[in-house]
């Protein structure tokens, strides 16, 4: 493989035009145009990190750090990690690098890029909400369209103060009531506590894929008081909720669906949430987690009193800055709250119970990812499914999508219903998505770079029942080829993949057959 990383070098990328969208009149270099379309994910030979990302990085690291009881590992263990960022920051600084073509030309793209983005302060470059594009829009226009979703007052109140010193507060003190009760040892208390804790700042992921590039706001909540907190409380609802529903990845509910055949007259159809976070009441979870809690107290020696002070407070505490103005979010959680996909899990199953029980006919089946859900239905029952779905709760709206001509996508498959009313699978790209991953031309480790492009191998090969090796083979191919992958490696890795394949085949066929 040293091989191929040297004959890499001989190249350059090239423009992955999917992966970028221009919303301005501004013309964008070409060599910044390339650099841009390759994303954040794109390791540069050297490069000034973006703070945020170190602010996620530490973040895990000292979540890690913490399942270890010896504290001297654990210095040994950020000496070791504070050494690899610094010679990833300061690498390339003192190497002869002229001599580089792939260098040569990502110093290049970067001087160009830089000094095009300072002659346009007005434009913002976001990273999209879907599809995985880096999006260039006029400043004003992303400003714009945060103070509006801002101005929502059902789900955001301007305060006159930063409230974080409160919620530390508040914090803080649940933190030290839990463990003079003995509900927690010394080590959770001092995790859970924070002293140094920052407002977070909102930002709005741009939704490409829709007319006038509308955004979808996100809070990071790493600094935020109740961060710790709401991760506590999370891992305590998500051991307790055991779901009929629930879809624990695509492979699961590959094998699944591949062995479901539907009733005559039965379509597929998906339904989803519109803004599920912020749409679920406090009321709601409030509701759901008493009764619920038989089966939560299973999974932690707190009261339920107790318990829902700190649910409501963890919800309650969700705010954020910006442009030097706060903002309390009234209505459900923050996306970026680690505590909001356990609430959504738990309302949705709620939701599920109870609405299944109103229809006037069985479903074949159904199956919930977060606020996704698919399932199979007469199709003369569609309005019937709207109006039972919707009238759960007017904060928690549906919308749905109908198979069309017997194809329905779902996660990142395509299901097509047959003459048979069997289902079948194939690996499935919507086609907002820009279809890039970890390039190659990055000088990200090897084996990271070959770990991806197996891992996107074993997707495809695994999620596509109804496509032959050739077929599989040039989607694949295509794939890697976007994004910077030499022939000579390409050909390799399917040709191990097919290897695999007939191994698999072998043992799986009846002894003495050939």
């Amino acid at each position: 493989m040293e091989q191929t990383s040297e004959s890499c070098r001989e190249s350059a990328p090239t423009l992955n035009e999917r992966a970028i969208c221009n919303g301005t009149q501004v013309t964008i270099p070409p060599e910044a145009e390339v650099l841009l379309s390759l994303g954040p994910k794109f390791a540069l030979p050297h490069t000034k990190s973006d703070p945020v990302f170190f602010y996620h990085m530490l973040a895990d690291i000292e979540c890690i750090l913490k399942s270890e009881n010896d504290a001297s590992i654990q210095d040994r263990t950020r000496c070791a990690v504070a050494n690899v960022v610094l010679n990833h920051l300061h690498r390339g600084e003192n190497q002869n690098s002229h001599q580089d073509p792939l260098v040569k030309f990502c110093k290049s793209a970067e001087k160009v890029t830089r000094k095009f983005l300072k002659e346009h302060p007005d434009v913002a470059v976001v990273k999209s909400d879907k599809g995985n594009k880096t999006v260039l829009m006029p400043s004003q226009d992303y400003q714009s369209k945060m103070l509006e979703l801002l101005r929502d007052r059902e789900t955001y109140e301007p305060i006159s103060r930063d409230p974080t010193t409160r919620f530390q507060q508040q914090n803080n003190s649940i933190v030290r009531r839990l463990r003079n009760l003995e509900l927690i040892d010394a080590k959770t208390a001092k995790h859970l506590t924070t002293y140094k804790a920052v407002c977070p700042r909102i930002y709005g992921q741009p939704k490409a894929h829709k007319q006038g590039l509308p955004l979808r706001p996100v809070v990071p909540n790493m600094t935020a008081p109740s961060y710790h907190l709401s991760k506590f409380v999370s891992n305590i609802l998500q051991q307790s909720l055991v779901s009929a529903y629930n879809i624990q990845d695509s492979y699961s509910f590959c094998e699944f669906i591949n062995g479901v055949t539907l009733p005559e007259k039965h379509v597929l159809i998906s339904l989803d949430v519109k803004s599920l976070f912020t749409s679920i009441p406090r009321t709601l979870v409030i509701n759901n987690i008493i009764m619920r809690w038989d089966t939560i107290r299973s999974n932690t020696n707190i009261c339920l009193d107790l318990f829902l002070e700190i649910v409501d407070f963890c919800m309650s505490s969700s705010y954020c800055k910006f442009n030097g103005q706060h903002y309390l979010q009234v209505s459900g959680t923050a996306m970026g709250n680690p505590v909001s996909p356990a609430l959504a899990d738990l309302v949705m199953e709620s939701l599920l119970d109870t609405v299944l029980q109103k229809l006037d006919f069985p479903l074949p089946f159904i199956r919930k990812y977060v606020d996704d859900l698919i399932m199979a239905i007469p199709l003369n029952k569609l309005q019937h499914i709207m109006d039972i779905f919707n009238s759960y709760d007017i904060h928690i709206q549906f919308t749905y999508e109908l198979e069309v001509e017997n194809c329905l996508p779902f996660l990142d498959m395509l299901l097509t219903r047959h003459d048979n009313q069997k289902v079948t699978t194939r690996w499935y790209q919507k086609p907002i998505a820009s279809g890039r991953f970890l390039n190659f031309h990055s000088f990200h480790p090897m084996n990271q770079k070959l770990n991806t492009a197996k891992n996107f191998i074993k997707r495809v090969n695994k999620l596509s029942t109804d496509l032959d090796e050739h077929d599989k083979i040039k989607i694949i191919d295509d794939q890697l080829k976007q994004n910077g992958f030499p022939k000579s490696l390409r050909n390799r890795l399917t040709n191990r993949m097919n290897e695999h394949s007939m191994n698999e085949q072998h043992r799986s066929s009846p002894r003495g057959c050939p």
